[in-house]
């Protein structure tokens, strides 16, 4: 998948990402932030804390809180129904972890186990992103080198965000397995049956699915102990791919 020296660059990026921890704090008065914080099993001094959230409560009975620190780019508050698992998941691990810095992700997943699906979710969009771009660069080949050391970061970042101790054989069989599958060459005839654009837009779809999906089977992979996506969860996994390509492309079509 990635030469020697790309491969040796992004497992070394990946080695230093995974060995970071972020501090995580939970501030407030009200009886919630305590649940909170007890939840997440994070601080609740904010000292040395690099992300923070002030929990207040809410009019409605529901609960407010509110990020901040040096590893948040976005202070928007976000409304929790409940300081439970499923509404965290569901609810604030989604907004915290698209409202981070990026070299905050991995760090986050590391240490919260309760914001890992979403702060791999971040990451695989955001690769996904970067690789459309890329692709809808007007210089035919030049993009194929570095949406693949995009994948291959991608691919490590996610697992040492699942805890993946990482050696550069390790890497390189992980990349392999991952990229069987979910390559860009194996994806470009089912991207476009669905993205019916030409020139930058499908070569910007297609890395922006490829990497998506990509992405996915990773967490898929890492979530279920290292078993491999099968059949039906390959095929689902490339049916939501070409759908967010599909909308990608169109959103910067109008731009």
């Amino acid at each position: 998948m990635l030469g020697l020296r790309n491969l040796y660059r992004v497992f070394q990026e990946s080695r230093t990402a995974a060995q970071r921890r972020a501090t995580l704090a939970v501030v407030g008065d009200a009886p919630e932030a305590a649940a909170l914080a007890s939840l997440l099993n994070a601080n609740t001094s904010t000292s040395g804390a690099e992300i923070k959230l002030s929990v207040s409560p809410h009019p409605d009975g529901k609960v407010e809180v509110s990020p901040s620190g040096e590893g948040v780019e976005d202070n928007d508050r976000v409304t929790l129904s409940a300081v439970t698992e499923g509404a965290v998941r569901a609810e604030l691990a989604p907004r915290l972890a698209s409202a981070l810095n990026e070299d905050y992700l991995v760090p986050l997943a590391r240490g919260y186990p309760i914001f890992r699906r979403a702060a791999c979710e971040e990451i695989a969009r955001h690769n996904a992103r970067q690789n459309a771009v890329l692709g809808a660069l007007p210089i035919p080949g030049a993009d194929m080198p570095a949406i693949t050391a995009n994948q291959g970061r991608m691919v490590l970042h996610i697992a040492a965000a699942y805890g993946e101790e990482l050696s550069m054989e390790r890497a390189r069989e992980l990349l392999g397995v991952l990229a069987a599958g979910f390559g860009l060459r194996a994806l470009s005839r089912q991207v476009l049956k669905l993205v019916p654009v030409a020139g930058w837009a499908a070569s910007g779809a297609i890395g922006y699915a490829g990497t998506v999906a990509m992405g996915r089977a990773a967490i898929l992979y890492f979530e279920r102990g290292k078993v491999e996506p099968s059949s039906a969860e390959r095929s689902e996994i490339l049916r939501r791919a070409q759908e967010e390509a599909r909308a990608f492309v169109a959103r910067l079509r109008r731009r």
